[in-house]
Formats: C-alpha cells, sequence, structure tokens
C-alpha cells in the first residue's frame, strides 16, 4: 500500500490556513529553551517579570487558539464578560479591557481571513447585517463630525461601540449546529448562576475585603450602598448592570422550562431562573423591574397560547398588588418606587436635563461627537457644555453625541432585530429553538424602554452579551430553517 505524506510546502500552508498541526515535540523544545532567559529576567527585574511571562505564556496560545477556532475565542469573551471586573478590584493597572479588545481583533482577523481563503461571506450575511453596518458606520463618521470637540475620544470611544458589535458575527459565525448553540447558551446560564450566587452571598454575608477596599479606595460607596444597605454587584463590578443581566436571563429562563424535554433540565432552569430573580432584587437596580411585565407581555404575544393569556391576567393582578400594596420591607419600596419616579428628585433632576437638552440635540443633526459626554467629555473636553452634561439614558446619550440622525439610525437597528425576528420565529418548527428565540426577542423588547431610563447596551458587560444573544437568536431561527430544508431569508 502506497503512503503518501504531504509536502513542507502543503503542511506550511495548511498550519498558515489553521488547519494543520504542529509537531508534539516543538513545544517542547521552545519550552525548554525558553528556560534560562526567563530565570534571568526574573532575576533582572523581579517578580512582576515572572507575572508578564506567565501572562504571555498562557495569554499567546489562547490568542492562536482564538485566530483559528471562533469557538475558543467566544467562550473567552464570555468569561471576560462576567468576570473581568475582578481582576481590576484585586489590583490597579491590569489593562483587562485593552486584552478583551485585542481578543475581538484577533477573532476578526481569523475570521476575514479565513473568508477570503474559502471565498465564503456567510458569517457577513445575517438578516440584521445591513442594519449593524449602518450604525458602525454612522459611528465610523463621527470622526469628521464638524462639532466634536475632541478627536482622541473618538478613537477611545469607538473600539468598543464598534468593536464590540463584532462579537456578533463572531458569534454568528460560530454557531453552526443546535449543539453549539445549546452549549453556548448554556454555559451563559451557567455563568449567571454562579454571579448570581456570588451576588446573593454580597448581599446577605457581605462584600468581600478586597471587594470592600476596591469600593472604599475609588470612591463607590455612594453607588453600591443605599439606603442602609449594600446591594449585591456578584462578579459583574456594577449594580445597575448586574440587575439588568439578572433580569434578562431571569425572564428568558422561563419559556426555556416551558420547552425543555427532560425533568432535570427544568430543575436546573427553576433554580438558575429563582436564583438570578432573586439576584436582580438584592442589586436594588430599579429600571430591572421594567423587564419583568414588559418580557411577561410580550412572550405571551409571541406564544399565542391560550393559557397563556389566563396566566396574564393573573400577572397582572399580582404585579398590581405588588406595586400598591403597603409595606416597609425595603425590597418591596424599591420595587414601588419604580411606579412612583415622577416623586423622585433623581429622577425629576433627569427630566429637566432631557428637556433642557432637546433643543440643542434638534440643532445638531449629528450631535457633538463621540465622547463628548459623560467620563470621556471630563477628560477630553473639561468644561466643555456637553462634558457637563450627564445624560443617564442610553438614548438620550447617542441622541447626544451622534445626533437625531444617529437615534433613528440605532431605532432602525433595534427595530430590524424585533421585526425580523418576530417573523420568522412564528414559522419555526422545533420546541426549543422556538422557545429560544421567543425569550430572546421577549428579553430584548424591554431592554429599548430601559434604555430611556439608563445605559444599558453600550455599558459592559452587557455591550458584549447582548450581541451574543442577538447571535443566538438568529442562528436559532436560521439552524431551524435548515433542519427543516426551508430556504433562510
Amino acid at each position: 500500500m502506497l503512503l503518501l505524506t504531504p509536502s513542507r510546502a502543503t503542511f506550511i500552508a495548511r498550519l498558515i490556513k489553521g488547519e494543520g498541526a504542529m509537531p508534539r515535540w516543538l513545544p517542547w523544545v521552545v519550552s525548554l529553551s525558553l528556560v534560562p532567559l526567563v530565570v534571568q529576567l526574573i532575576t533582572k527585574f523581579g517578580f512582576w517579570a515572572g507575572v508578564a511571562i506567565i501572562a504571555a505564556v498562557v495569554a499567546v496560545p489562547l490568542g492562536v487558539a482564538a485566530l483559528w477556532s471562533t469557538g475558543i475565542g467566544i467562550y473567552i469573551l464570555l468569561l471576560f464578560a462576567f468576570f473581568i471586573s475582578i481582576p481590576n478590584r484585586l489590583a490597579e493597572g491590569i489593562p483587562m479591557g485593552i486584552a478583551l479588545d485585542v481578543m475581538i481583533l484577533i477573532m476578526l482577523i481569523g475570521l476575514l481571513y479565513r473568508c477570503v481563503i474559502h471565498r465564503q461571506w456567510k458569517s457577513f450575511q445575517t438578516p440584521i447585517s445591513v442594519a449593524v453596518f449602518l450604525w458602525a458606520g454612522m459611528n465610523f463618521l463621527e470622526l469628521a463630525n464638524p462639532w466634536a470637540g475632541s478627536r482622541a475620544a473618538w478613537f477611545y470611544v469607538i473600539r468598543p461601540a464598534v468593536g464590540y458589535m463584532m462579537v456578533f458575527f463572531l458569534t454568528y459565525s460560530f454557531l453552526n449546529t443546535r449543539k453549539q448553540l445549546l452549549q453556548l447558551l448554556g454555559a451563559i446560564l451557567f455563568l449567571s448562576l454562579v454571579s448570581a450566587g456570588w451576588g446573593i452571598w454580597q448581599a446577605t454575608m457581605g462584600y468581600f475585603s478586597w471587594e470592600y477596599n476596591y469600593v472604599f479606595s475609588h470612591d463607590l460607596v455612594h453607588l453600591v450602598f443605599n439606603y442602609g444597605r449594600w446591594r449585591a454587584i456578584g462578579s459583574i463590578g456594577s449594580p445597575a448592570q448586574f440587575g439588568i443581566l439578572m433580569a434578562f436571563v431571569s425572564m428568558l429562563c422561563i419559556p426555556l422550562m416551558v420547552a425543555a424535554p427532560h425533568f432535570w433540565i427544568r430543575l436546573l432552569l427553576a433554580i438558575t431562573c429563582g436564583a438570578t430573580l432573586l439576584a436582580m432584587v438584592y442589586s436594588g437596580t430599579r429600571s430591572a423591574f421594567i423587564i419583568i411585565p414588559v418580557f411577561y407581555l410580550v412572550w405571551v404575544f409571541l406564544a399565542r397560547k391560550r393559557n397563556l393569556y389566563w396566566s396574564l391576567l393573573v400577572a397582572v393582578m399580582a404585579f398590581v398588588g405588588l406595586a400598591t400594596v403597603p409595606s416597609n420591607n425595603y425590597h418591596i419600596q424599591r420595587i414601588q418606587s419604580v411606579f412612583k419616579a415622577s416623586e423622585d428628585k433623581s429622577y425629576q433632576t433627569r427630566a429637566r436635563n432631557r428637556q433642557m437638552i432637546f433643543p440643542w440635540i434638534l440643532a445638531h443633526p449629528i450631535g457633538g461627537g463621540l465622547g463628548s459626554t459623560g467620563v470621556w467629555g471630563q477628560r477630553f473636553t473639561p468644561g466643555s457644555f456637553l462634558a457637563m452634561f450627564a445624560p443617564d439614558s442610553g438614548l438620550i446619550r447617542v441622541a447626544v453625541e451622534l445626533g437625531w440622525i444617529g437615534l433613528l439610525v440605532f431605532l432602525f437597528l433595534y427595530y430590524k432585530i424585533l421585526t425580523k425576528g418576530v417573523r420568522l420565529s412564528f414559522q419555526m418548527k422545533d420546541p426549543m429553538l422556538k422557545a429560544i428565540a421567543m425569550g430572546i426577542l421577549a428579553a430584548v423588547a424591554p431592554l429599548l424602554i430601559v434604555e430611556w431610563g439608563q445605559e444599558v447596551i453600550g455599558v459592559f458587560p452587557m455591550s458584549i452579551l447582548f450581541w451574543m444573544f442577538v447571535a443566538i437568536l438568529f442562528r436559532a431561527l436560521a439552524i431551524d430553517k435548515e433542519m427543516n430544508n426551508l430556504p433562510v431569508v
């Protein structure tokens, strides 16, 4: 029998394409040859040189793996999304944000390379690609905004604004099978459960000592300590983002429980739903409470089941009772304050700010430029009108920085996600995939309402997880059609 071995040129070409593998002896030779160099560097530069070397030893293989395997990179991004704040709480100066940006860039380069090599661009041909690229283009055009007070701020903001958006295409390209989709969603739910448990511990047992140190050293007490109670932040680092994420996940578990085929899966989903819902309450994030009734209303509409209509009536009565019943319980009072927003001083301040800024927005169709408000505005254009303006709203921030034209583009993106998703979800056959699609749609819909009260999609980690959820939504729609031999529109 004649055995044909590939030539060296073929071996190198396969390695470049990410299809080959290094000889088993090569990593050992490289590692052993580096030992004297590592010892010398640690001896000369001390402990942190050793830490940097260890980080490089871990980071370089992970970066190379993510370059050729988008799936590995997606799971690394998922760990970043849930736990990136922990290194920052333990030690100062760790460039975790840059590491996240580099990981996304590496994955995107690998994906583009494979698209060029194989002349296959399906990863970028999604039902909402036009809307995504339109929104990304609007952000890039802000570089030429004549009203922008700083070009440097644009370079800082464009990275997360557009870079994190590319997570949608990266996740979409990775999810090719039903199994991969369920595994990724399962990983998100598991990490949410871990973070929820962390938050419940913080609310009942207190923060860890290093967390207290971080809060006090960064003057964050006013953010996490309200009315004599420490707000849960879990592994996320921000009570607002933690609460919104927990509300999102808890509601997503409900349609999954209804469609789950096995008792143990339903039990795990019920535990995750209960834990994340309790963690949301402990976060003290009032905006998160809006997600629950809006989600249930949208989900009942999408599910179109008669028994759910009756449950909607019961849910409305229970919610009205919860919102009006006299109580001395802090958490119930926190929920009731959502429905008495007009009496809240902070709400009144935000309302005055919005009323004041509307004429300026109408007079500036493309806004004041990326990074003109908030922290970036105070850093790059201190003392300017926009730098001193606190948007306190995702929609207002978009309108101020990108103008009313940018706001229309942003709303168009939301419109395409919801309308395309709803229309295609009605045609789905697979019960679990349909539950996933409708659950994500019902959870995404209230986020637009929450955006009016505070920024959601533009703030980490929802700026990453939102695009992962949207990719899961449209891949579920596509996989369902492929399983039933229907054309993907």
